[in-house]
């Protein structure tokens, strides 16, 4: 589950659990697939921003046809 505010979103951690050792890098969290990641957003455990990201980023790249930005007055 993911608590949010205006200001940041952070995960919900476990909080019983401790801090990491001081000193010792934490271990990278696995990967998940987009399959888990589109399960976890249906699921409401997290807000899907990355997995929005990594589908349709491209799309900002693609330029706007001429009909387009004409009827945009730009």
């Amino acid at each position: 589950m993911t608590l949010c505010n205006s200001m940041s979103c952070e995960p919900k951690g476990n909080p019983t659990a401790g801090p990491a050792h001081p000193g010792h890098a934490e271990p990278n969290p696995p990967q998940l697939s987009v399959a888990e990641r589109i399960a976890a957003f249906l699921d409401g455990r997290t807000h899907g921003e990355d997995l929005l990201h990594e589908l349709y980023d491209y799309v900002l790249e693609e330029p706007v046809p001429p009909r387009v930005r004409a009827l945009l007055g730009r």
